[in-house]
């Protein structure tokens, strides 16, 4: 694995290694008993993702895994500029489906310690997700996808 690439606040690629595809895959790591400090995005407040704000490429991939103790998933907020009050999520966030983009993408149900598989970025743009159990307790987080 390569080191963290430095990038301006709350903008990071983390746990960088090279994709047997054409880009770089990211692990982000789901935690509300490791990461419990409440931070600031443009989107709204957030707590319980590191980092709260991927950064990565077209082609590139994003893994999740859930380094706490209960389940947990990353699923997007369907054309949402900000973090809502309800995503009214059906139980199809509870299935693993879909690429990081417009349309609707979930890491499914993920055990402690389990790693989602990855979620290839596919169009450029800014995705909101947030967790299916915990998104009222403020697991959200947000992916720039870049050219």
């Amino acid at each position: 694995m390569l080191a963290a690439v430095p990038a301006p606040a709350h903008a990071a690629r983390p746990h960088q290694s090279q994709d047997q595809g054409n880009g770089t895959t990211v692990v982000v790591s789901l935690s509300l008993s490791k990461y419990t400090a409440v931070k600031a995005i443009d989107a709204g407040s957030t707590v319980g993702v590191k980092p709260d704000v991927i950064r990565v490429h077209v082609g590139d991939s994003v893994v999740f895994v859930n380094d706490d103790t209960d389940h947990h998933t990353a699923t997007s907020l369907l054309n949402a500029a900000t973090f809502v009050d309800d995503p009214r999520w059906t139980d199809d966030a509870l299935r693993p489906n879909g690429e990081i983009g417009p349309g609707f993408w979930s890491t499914g149900d993920l055990s402690p310690g389990q790693r989602s598989a990855p979620l290839i970025a596919r169009k450029p743009g800014t995705y909101l997700f947030g967790c299916f159990f915990d998104y009222g307790a403020g697991m959200r987080g947000e992916i720039v996808v870049e050219p």
